[in-house]
């Protein structure tokens, strides 16, 4: 991954220069951030930095058991007024209107999961959303710049790379996951997300990409607490390593 991550950024270097001898826009094209430890979250000395992760900074309680839990409650959607917040030129309002958006598209996913309540039992989990960020796309640069040639065969590198696509937005945010009961946190995760860099259908607005990202992320959420109330241990392998599961965790491998 770091190789890949290395190849993203020449890209992305690459990519300025190219798209600035087509017609010099190579200003606008950009490369997305990676997101911060954002020190004013409640988890942020929790965090640790991931390797090989969509979500670059985790926490996962080593003694957490995810299979117990059953129904969800979601607090609304913060946002985050941290010095180290990366919105850019996003205005309030557009802020308010993606931090709307994560509360109308994280329940629906959520709730494909667990069963949504108001009230808790020791089988309840809570989640907590803090908008973190917002990188807006550039309409029209964006939609040109995936439906021509030139366009298309750059976007397939980003992609190939795993980075974003040319002048497409981008959302930022933190997930933090409690017993509902103890408030006892469980997992955290912080993550940037954006679309497909081959998918043309989100250029045209410049908030477009971002809302695709709350989508994506919301989904991975879920897979990834799917796997994690699949696993009968998990921990943390190393302090800047990966979430994963021990090895000789199952019950009956691993000897004495």
């Amino acid at each position: 991954m770091k190789n890949k991550y290395r190849g993203y950024r020449d890209l992305c270097r690459y990519t300025l220069i190219v798209l600035g001898a087509f017609g010099g826009s190579a200003m606008l094209v950009g490369c997305t951030d990676d997101p911060r430890k954002y020190q004013n979250l409640q988890s942020s000395h929790q965090l640790s930095l991931q390797k090989s992760s969509e979500f670059k900074w985790q926490y996962l309680d080593p003694d957490a058991d995810f299979s117990k839990y059953k129904s969800a409650m979601i607090d609304p959607v913060e946002i985050y007024r941290g010095s180290d917040a990366q919105f850019g030129s996003t205005s309030k309002n557009d802020r308010v209107y993606m931090a709307n958006y994560i509360d109308k598209t994280f329940p629906k996913e959520i709730g494909k999961k667990y069963t949504l309540v108001h009230s808790a039992d020791s089988r309840t989990l809570r989640f907590h959303v803090t908008l973190t960020g917002v990188k807006k796309s550039i309409p029209v640069l964006s939609t040109i710049s995936h439906i021509s040639s030139v366009g298309l065969v750059t976007n397939a590198g980003m992609q190939a790379a795993g980075g974003n696509g040319t002048a497409y937005g981008a959302v930022y945010y933190a997930v933090e996951v409690y017993d509902a009961q103890t408030s006892r946190l469980l997992y955290a995760q912080v993550t940037v997300q954006t679309p497909d860099a081959l998918d043309p259908t989100v250029s045209f607005g410049y908030l477009d990409a971002a809302r695709e990202g709350v989508r994506i992320g919301a989904h991975h959420l879920v897979q990834k607490l799917e796997k994690l109330s699949k696993q009968e241990h998990t921990t943390v392998v190393e302090k800047t390593g990966d979430i994963g599961e021990a090895k000789g965790a199952r019950r009956g491998q691993g000897g004495a």
